[in-house]
């Protein structure tokens, strides 16, 4: 679980800092940075899995520093709940602007009692066992987060509990046009579009069956006709994500009770509700899942929306699981946001600030999505 999200100078996000419930929506005006602050999460996922360098584009390149401040670095904090312990993360980042090199200059995990787990200062690296004593001291790539390079050894399992947490965090916004319909590997966790969600699909399935079933039954309940799923092979290491649909009414030439339709077929909606019912099914595990999500209303309509977020809601509110939503849609502002929002402004500086929501605090009889609409939620 995330507990807190600092970031200086990324975007429109200059000295933000950022609290987090188990349930959070972020509401705001578009450009107040609510996708910045999930890309920020994402860009330190892929840092802390050693998948991206500091510059590449999924993660901190100098095109994100904030163009009203003069200075180069970017520095960002979590706070994450794992393990049965809050952990402090700090990197920071520096940006050369002649050679266009972008480095790492401190990067730093402490745990609850304020033990020091990693140290990396300048290129250098402290490692330290659990009980905050002093370990190996060895050279580190500077384009790269160091943290992400140390392996899970018997003496450093807190090191290995907070980097498992971060790396299973997904961060997505699901683009059903993007969607691939065929499969020739399995992927542990979905990108940031959720084009991989096939593959995604595919490990799940083969790492735990089970989850499959709560999966199908829950979509059943929302698409129309909707019956099972399945891969089929597709080539010698590919598969294909069919749908089957019932047509027992007679509706069919052939009066046939059955038909199936390849993912790329079902309608932008239906590929949205697949993939959104599927982080809830398919994603969890006896730690719960932590969800970062940008408008996952979009494509879904009304009748649709509604049963997935109180199912959301429902495990966040049964398990470990954690939901960070940014939204527009009256629906979802009404549900979570007297409880659970916090409102993104831009102030005259150009700067974003978040400021919570009080149940009643408006003084206004207005729903809360009308009070957005008219600008009065301040």
């Amino acid at each position: 679980m995330f507990e807190r999200v600092y970031i200086e100078n990324y975007k429109c996000l200059a000295n933000f800092d950022l609290y987090l419930q188990d349930i959070t929506l972020l509401l705001g005006a578009n450009g107040t940075g609510k996708t910045a602050v999930l890309d920020v999460v994402y860009g330190l996922r892929e840092l802390l899995a050693g998948d991206a360098k500091i510059a590449d584009s999924v993660a901190f390149p100098p095109s994100t520093l904030t163009r009203w401040q003069t200075h180069r670095h970017q520095q960002f904090v979590l706070q994450v709940r794992a393990g049965g312990e809050v952990f402090s993360y700090w990197l920071r980042v520096e940006h050369h602007a002649d050679s266009g090199v972008s480095w790492v200059t401190h990067e730093k995990l402490a745990g609850e009692d304020e033990t020091v787990l990693f140290n990396c200062e300048g290129g250098t690296v402290q490692l330290y066992q659990d009980d905050g004593t002093e370990g190996p001291t060895y050279g580190a790539d500077w384009s790269e987060s160091a943290l992400a390079r140390v392996v899970p050894h018997p003496a450093n399992t807190r090191i290995t509990s907070f980097l498992k947490a971060v790396r299973n965090t997904v961060v997505c916004t699901v683009r059903p046009y993007g969607l691939r319909t065929e499969s020739n590997r399995e992927d542990r966790l979905l990108n940031r579009h959720a084009s991989n969600f096939v593959d995604w699909y595919r490990h799940a399935v083969q790492e735990t069956p089970r989850l499959a079933l709560a999966h199908v039954e829950a979509l059943r309940s929302v698409i129309p006709g909707f019956d099972d799923l399945r891969l089929t092979q597709a080539g010698l290491d590919t598969r294909a994500l069919m749908f089957s649909f019932d047509a027992s009414d007679g509706s069919t030439e052939q009066g046939g009770g059955r038909y199936w339709l390849r993912f790329s077929e079902l309608s932008d909606g239906q590929r949205a509700l697949a993939v959104l019912y599927g982080l809830l099914h398919l994603s969890y595990d006896d730690e719960g899942i932590c969800v970062f999500l940008d408008e996952p209303e979009n494509y879904v309509a009304l009748p649709e929306i509604q049963p997935w977020l109180m199912a959301l809601v429902k495990l966040c509110q049964e398990t470990p699981s954690q939901a960070v939503i940014c939204s527009h849609h009256p629906e979802l502002i009404d549900y979570l946001g007297p409880e659970h929002g916090q409102i993104l402004q831009r102030n005259e500086s150009g700067a974003t600030t978040p400021q919570r929501l009080s149940p009643g605090s408006s003084g206004h009889t207005h729903r809360l999505s009308e009070l957005v609409a008219r600008g009065w939620e301040g």
